[in-house]
């Protein structure tokens, strides 16, 4: 009884008002006009208060948002200890405020309602924001200067005590700005250590208000509880109103061109602001005038055919919108009440409805991005040993068993505004282009780029395809987009479980970049790579000899000879970077030998010599100008000496032509000369840099490399180089070439 009520008051609801709108210019024809007018001015009334609705509504919570986010740096434990610092912020601060850029930078991408985002800390005067880690001062000039505030006004605006104030500033560069401020919470009473300051620009309010009018002829504007307009248009024609003590609601005001105007003025919630609208009188009066015509054409047509269309539409329209009624009196929030109105009471279900389905949809797909994001770094970082069915729950399809991984490293590497649009940029375009061919999976990898490339078989042909694509991205990359990007490729693995393998050998060919020279570098082409370098024992002695004679020249020319040798992209990375080691101590003896016995400590040997940092032709000349500088001092210090130095050059030519005498020594050498052991050797190393001992085992071992490379074997070879025999010779060789004379002998 009570559904046939309800059935019938809703359909007698719906045919009724039909019928009044035919009885209003039936029976009101003579008043019309006002009618008309008043009906206007009330639908304008609710559209400039549904307006002002919205704006409060997408504006209050964009600010609370900020509030929010204000009160969260504030509160950082970061912030907080950072802001305790005096005077300067020291070493052990740098990695708190790199941490803080980072998070600024976060969160200025993660909402797009802030343009600026900084902390200013007053006891260092000392600013970190999205651009960086500065002083105040220079924050100041560079995007803060205005005639309003001058640099003092600023400090002392920005060291007092704040909580959720808003300051507006009209920047020189005409920009403006509007900043609310948060002192945080471990400051003294009358005392702001620090601020967190978030930034709107103007620009944005202004084009929200303006998104959100129904009409160009209105204005909306936002003033603050000062009286002062925040944000709005032609502000002139309100000049005089104290919108401090407008109430709430619709009001009739005249401007200063004696136009009538009706304001409308709602409160914000979360700050002490109020929303206006302000809609010309004249939009409504020439509204009804048109009503008014149309009425009198139509009069005569509505009196006859009204009643028979009135009972038609509501028939008509009656069962559809009875359905929906139904429908959300059972699954709606709120229950219709008994003298509410229908249409409105729908037409807010249906925005509710609505905005939940929207809100559900984005957090589903915020959430299955993040899903696959995670399965595909935990596929690239770890053996992963699940099948592709679980994956393609998260939107993740690798149908074939055969994949490779290719990384893409951006040039860029200082901007991250700059480095966030180059890896969207690599992850779009690649995709893009090899979706006719593979399957593509992207995924960021700290500032890497990662490719899963999905191949039906493991061909070279689909190498050279990628290698095609990956040209074509980067040459896309350097124009139009200004910005350059290597490119590393692991090889093809079979399997999920192969994903992880080919993504650490894409990681180990970094290292290729500078040794190749090249911006695209495949696994297989290096792999093959010679794991030795080749430095001859009696090439490393030519060297030395050079450096101890100071001919830099002549030294120059034998290590660029072992460079050229070495460093044709025919030897590993790894090999080639312990040459460089290899060379360095090279020059460090050498230098020894010419009596510089300070080289390791006054030259810049660490981290100057990086196959990893350095091309290979800056390699050279760094060794080059060393070579300079190393023999410049040795010829120095000879011509500084005034010490005789022909008993070292007579002990040696006595070594010479005695070395293969195994009972041959330091003290048989004494005695020869006259001179004890001890005396002996001390004058020789004073003179030479070097001791006796190591030039006559450096003789004898010379010796044996030339006799094993004219054929000879090891048991021979002892004897004529000056061993007593054969164990003896074994572990010399060793110690002093890092081989045993027959590995030695193996190469020849």
């Amino acid at each position: 009884m009570e559904k046939r009520v309800k059935k019938g008051r809703l359909f007698l609801q719906m045919f009724l008002s039909y019928l009044g709108m035919l009885a209003i210019p039936v029976a009101a024809a003579a008043v019309i006009y006002g009618y008309s007018s008043q009906v206007i001015r009330e639908q304008i009334e609710r559209m400039n208060d549904n307006l002002l609705e919205m704006i409060q509504r997408d504006i209050d919570q964009q600010v609370s948002d900020v509030q929010k986010l204000a009160a969260r740096l504030a509160m950082d434990t970061g912030v907080q200890m950072l802001s305790k610092v005096k005077g300067s912020f020291g070493t052990e601060d740098r990695m708190s405020l790199y941490y803080l850029y980072n998070d600024l930078q976060a969160l200025v991408m993660s909402e797009d309602f802030v343009s600026d985002a900084f902390v200013y800390f007053n006891n260092t005067q000392a600013v970190c924001g999205i651009n960086g880690n500065m002083s105040a001062e220079l924050f100041y000039d560079l995007y803060y200067r205005n005639k309003e505030y001058s640099l003092e006004q600023f400090r002392e605006y920005m060291g007092s005590p704040h909580y959720n104030d808003v300051l507006k500033i009209e920047r020189e560069d005409g920009d403006d700005i509007l900043l609310f401020t948060m002192t945080t919470l471990n400051s003294y009473v009358g005392e702001s250590s620090a601020t967190v300051g978030i930034g709107i620009r103007f620009s944005e309010l202004e084009r929200r208000l303006e998104s959100m009018k129904w009409d160009d002829a209105m204005e909306a504007m936002i003033v603050d509880g000062d009286n002062g307009r925040i944000c709005s248009g032609e502000a002139g024609e309100t000049e005089g109103v104290d919108f401090k003590e407008l109430e709430e609601g619709n009001h009739m005001v005249s401007g200063r061109r004696g136009r009538r105007y009706m304001i409308s003025a709602l409160a914000s919630r979360v700050v002490n602001w109020r929303y206006v609208a302000l809609l010309p009188m004249a939009l409504i009066e020439k509204s009804a005038e048109k009503i008014q015509m149309i009425t009198g054409i139509c009069l005569f047509g509505c009196g006859i055919l009204g009643f028979g269309v009135s009972y038609y539409l509501t028939e008509k329209n009656y069962n559809p919108l009875k359905s929906l009624v139904d429908t959300f009196k059972k699954h709606g929030d709120s229950q219709i009440g008994e003298h509410d109105n229908v249409y409105l009471w729908l037409n807010h279900q249906m925005d509710e409805f609505f905005k939940k389905h929207v809100d559900a949809n984005r957090l589903i797909d915020a959430n299955r991005k993040s899903l696959k994001n995670y399965y595909l770094f935990q596929l690239l970082q770890n053996y992963y040993g699940g099948d592709s069915q679980e994956l393609e729950k998260y939107g993740i399809h690798l149908s074939s068993e055969y994949n490779l991984v290719i990384l893409f490293e951006p040039a860029e590497k200082e901007d991250q505004k700059e480095l966030v649009l180059q890896r969207f940029i690599i992850m779009n375009v690649f995709e893009e282009m090899c979706q006719d061919h593979f399957n593509v999976e992207m995924a960021e990898m700290g500032e890497r780029v990662a490719a899963i490339v999905n191949l039906p078989q493991p061909s070279s042909e689909y190498v050279d395809i990628l290698k095609e694509k990956i040209e074509n991205l980067q040459s896309m990359a350097g124009t139009p987009f200004k910005f350059s990007c290597a490119a590393f490729m692991g090889a093809i693995c079979r399997g999920l479980e192969g994903i992880h393998a080919s993504y650490l050998q894409a990681c180990e060919l970094e290292q290729y970049t500078v040794l190749l020279e090249t911006d695209l570098i495949v696994y297989d082409d290096v792999k093959n790579l010679q794991l030795q370098y080749d430095y001859p024992l009696e090439t490393e002695q030519k060297i030395i000899n050079a450096i101890e004679a100071g001919d830099s020249r002549q030294a120059g020319q034998l290590v660029m000879q072992v460079f050229d040798h070495n460093l044709s992209g025919k030897v590993s990375a790894d090999s080639c970077r312990y040459l460089v080691y290899d060379m360095v101590g090279t020059l460090v003896r050498g230098a020894g030998r010419g009596g510089y016995t300070g080289a390791a400590r006054e030259l810049d040997f660490p981290d100057g010599f990086s196959m990893k940092r350095l091309p290979v032709p800056e390699l050279k000349q760094r060794f080059a100008a060393l070579l300079d500088q190393i023999c410049g001092r040795v010829l120095e210090i000879k011509k500084e000496t005034d010490q005789d130095k022909s008993l070292s050059r007579k002990i040696e030519a006595y070594i010479q032509e005695n070395f293969q005498d195994p009972d041959l020594n330091i003290s048989i050498t004494s005695q020869h000369f006259g001179i004890t052991p001890a005396y002996l050797s001390s004058i020789y190393k004073k003179q030479t840099g070097r001791s006796l001992l190591d030039y006559i085992n450096t003789m004898r071992i010379s010796r044996a490399q030339e006799l094993l490379e004219q054929g000879c074997s090891v048991v021979e070879a002892a004897p004529m180089s000056g061993f007593r025999d054969s164990g003896s010779f074994i572990r010399a060789f060793k110690k002093k070439t890092g081989v045993t004379p027959g590995q030695f002998k193996k190469k020849f």
